[in-house]
């Protein structure tokens, strides 16, 4: 994907996103919490927690991006490809994933199983929660986003990696699908924003 393409696709998924929160969110969250998905529930809930030991999710906070940033900016002289791929995830999961750990107190947003026990699956933001954006998502939208501007080829496996994600988190009751939706803008409007200021040509 081109940098172009991906902003694209952050405009997209914030239109996504505000027309999810005043359309879907409730029903859809309040059908998942009212049905037990069972083994299928069991099955992405096990498979998530594998992912996250493998993609650097349980790292403490800071960690990766620290890693990819500085090595990054030490390969930038010597192998440019590859320190140019290292700078796009660590500054691309610096904004989708830490600086929107940061966003979850602005927005207070309930997840959808605490609304539902307040009774009010409609007035969920500035209450104190920290459903969005979604952290999962932001993390496996970041690495998605980055592998399909790279390495093109590798763009279907990524998207259905970040698809099982978002909808592991919404299928358990712990994101709204808005939540999703908006840590994929986050995460494309990152990488298409340093994929245009990182270019493959740049010396």
């Amino acid at each position: 994907m081109t940098a172009r393409q991906l902003l694209v696709v952050a405009a997209a998924a914030a239109a996504v996103t505000l027309l999810a929160i005043v359309t879907v969110d409730a029903p859809v969250a309040r059908l998942f919490l009212a049905r037990d998905l069972g083994a299928v529930s069991t099955w992405l809930d096990r498979g998530l927690h594998q992912l996250d030991r493998v993609s650097g999710m349980n790292l403490p906070k800071g960690l990766l991006v620290t890693a990819c940033i500085v090595g990054g900016g030490a390969l930038w002289w010597v192998r440019r490809d590859a320190g140019r791929a290292l700078l796009l995830l660590g500054l691309t999961h610096a904004v989708a994933r830490t600086f929107g750990s940061e966003l979850k107190s602005v927005f207070g947003r309930l997840r959808p199983s605490e609304a539902l026990a307040r009774g009010d699956l409609g007035d969920t933001f500035f209450a104190g929660g920290i459903s969005f954006p979604s952290g999962h998502v932001g993390h496996y939208a970041a690495l998605a986003f980055v592998v399909a501007h790279l390495w093109p080829r590798a763009r279907v496996p990524a998207f259905v990696v970040l698809g099982l994600v978002a909808l592991a988190r919404i299928t358990v009751g712990a994101h709204f699908v808005s939540d999703a939706t908006g840590s994929i803008a986050l995460a494309a409007l990152a990488a298409g924003t340093f994929a245009a200021m990182l270019p493959p040509t740049a010396r």
